[in-house]
């Protein structure tokens, strides 16, 4: 759309004869591209509130099911060999570990205010 316009108005200022063409020319490619801009709008609006209806569930849980069920069989009962379950405790651990260390970051945060709070 812009290199039409940057056209047109070149051709205009070459040839200045037919202004009122020239504006006909740059009204129906501005109106061209704000159709395509709605129809492009509409659909992505569409696909974004199909995509929030479905509420999928986290890509971390979609990740692990790949790893767990390689044949892509889905049942009730599954195993997972050994290299799988370590890593899940292991980063368990890792979330374990920062949730501590979060939590003593705000527990000295507390105190701090409550302190400031007790002078004041």
């Amino acid at each position: 759309g812009n290199t039409a316009l940057l056209l047109i108005m070149a051709a205009q200022h070459s040839f200045p004869k037919h202004n009122k063409l020239y504006l006909c020319f740059i009204l129906g490619i501005l109106t061209a591209e704000l159709i395509l801009s709605l129809i492009c709008l509409v659909i992505y609006t569409v696909k974004v509130s199909n995509f929030n209806r479905a509420k999928p569930r986290p890509d971390i849980i979609e990740e692990e099911k790949l790893y767990t069920y390689p044949n892509r069989i889905t049942s009730e009962i599954g195993f997972r060999d050994t290299s799988s379950l370590e890593e899940i405790v292991e980063k368990q651990g890792d979330v374990i570990e920062y949730l501590q260390r979060h939590n003593a970051l705000l527990s000295k945060r507390l105190l701090a205010l409550t302190s400031q709070q007790g002078r004041s």
